[in-house]
């Protein structure tokens, strides 16, 4: 069952993006004064109440001006995509700058569409500002919603107005149990929103040569035979020293979040470039978030089998703490080797969610440290009484010994290694803490 869709439409800094997020409750879409800052469709789940279950749609502005080697051609075409595949469209006018061209573009565009249309005069934040929008009247639109999403102002009436709307249709809740969470991350220009239109099919991320393209994390549902994945294409990053620009830091904040949200990470790497010192700490970064991550070089079509022995020892010599990494060849243009991904992800996600018997788990200590003694602490015996586990995702161990601040992290990372050779835990960041146990 699919969920309805409601678009958020309108020319660019007439407020789609604070709306969104007064809707959807936080501060999903990036928000600013700079133009054009939305580009992609960020999409987001919305409870509009108990009954009514939505895919609410922010899009990029709405502009009749075409400019040479910017976005506007690919927004545009991102705007009209939204409102094709909508249900319901709020069309956002600025109560405070009075008509455009641009406005009266979209809502003539939105009578031959002859979509489902709720118009909104947004920044009412005053009776003063409700005087200047009676003129969005001369669009010819037989009612507005007079609303300030800034200040949350209307907004409750304009949630009433849209239950009326969503009546007949079938807006249950669709299940998301199940979905597996897969971040694409890497640095700009790898090909990651590219990535993400050939896996569902469509032209969901805009593709550009131009770094920054993408500033808000773009998250899709694929499914693909029984399983469900939920894939998100984020904005490239970049060493901190070249992030100059508020919306970038922003948007790689976004980035780095999306890692502790999802259950895999697919980390895109260029032939040519292919491991940099900035990789390496991303790498890092969601390996002490605990989620497994699988290396794919990107252009494979263009790559010879030599080449590519050639760049996976480079690859593993540069990620020499991370031994057990998957490492793939795909190419996002062709689609060349993505079936491969889904096993790896689905075994990946698997076995983030294992949950080890307790049994089991000592046995294994037990054969280790028989194996592998200890060192001694200031001539005593260092002794590991008994293992839990303690969570999932990833899977935390913790082991009760008498000395806990001296485990050397040699002996750690001795016991994490070979314990996820035992429990079948390969690719997966096994964390392990020690604490004295209770008399």
């Amino acid at each position: 069952m699919k969920r309805p869709a409601i678009a958020i439409v309108g020319r660019p800094n007439v407020g789609k993006s604070t709306l969104f997020n007064a809707l959807v409750g936080n501060r999903r879409a990036i928000v600013g004064p700079e133009r054009g800052i939305t580009r992609d469709r960020v999409i987001s789940i919305w409870h509009v109440d108990d009954r009514f279950v939505v895919d609410l749609v922010d899009t990029g502005g709405f502009d009749t001006l075409v400019r040479q080697g910017d976005f506007t051609q690919s927004m545009r075409q991102q705007t009209m995509r939204a409102i094709e595949d909508a249900d319901l469209v709020l069309c956002v006018l600025d109560a405070r700058s009075g008509i455009t061209t641009d406005d009266i573009e979209l809502v003539n565009m939105l009578r031959r569409s002859g979509a489902r249309v709720i118009y909104l005069a947004n920044k009412v934040d005053d009776d003063g500002s409700d005087i200047n929008s009676g003129a969005l009247y001369e669009l010819g639109v037989d009612s507005l919603f007079k609303i300030s999403a800034i200040n949350n102002r209307g907004i409750d009436n304009l949630k009433e107005r849209i239950k009326i709307c969503l009546e007949g249709l079938d807006t249950g809740e669709v299940e998301e149990e199940g979905a597996i969470r897969v971040s694409i991350l890497g640095r700009p220009n790898v090909g990651k929103s590219m990535l993400l239109n050939r896996i569902i099919g469509e032209e969901r991320s805009i593709v550009s040569p131009m770094p920054g393209t993408t500033r808000d994390y773009v998250d899709t549902e694929f499914r693909r035979g029984s399983k469900k994945y939920i894939f998100v294409d984020t904005a490239g990053i970049r060493r901190r020293s070249r992030i100059n620009n508020v919306l970038e830091k922003i948007s790689v904040s976004a980035s780095i979040r999306n890692i502790r949200m999802s259950h895999v990470c697919l980390y895109l790497v260029d032939p040519v470039e292919i491991i940099t010192e900035q990789d390496k700490r991303l790498i890092g970064i969601i390996h002490d978030y605990g989620r497994p991550v699988v290396i794919a070089v990107n252009k494979s079509d263009l790559i010879s089998q030599e080449d590519k022995i050639r760049i996976a020892d480079s690859i593993r010599f540069r990620l020499v703490f991370y031994r057990d990494i998957n490492l793939v060849f795909i190419s996002a243009l062709t689609g060349k080797n993505l079936d491969t991904l889904y096993p790896i992800i689905d075994s990946l996600f698997e076995k983030s969610m294992a949950i080890v018997q307790t049994a089991k788990l000592n046995s294994i200590i037990q054969r280790l440290v028989a194996a592998s003694p200890a060192p001694q602490v200031k001539g005593k015996a260092l002794k590991f009484y008994y293992a839990t586990q303690v969570d999932k995702m990833p899977p935390r161990f913790r082991i009760y010994t008498n000395f806990p601040e001296a485990v050397p992290g040699s002996y750690t990372r001795y016991l994490s290694s070979h314990m996820k050779k035992a429990l079948g835990l390969e690719g997966i960041p096994v964390t392990i803490s020690f604490q004295r146990r209770k008399r």
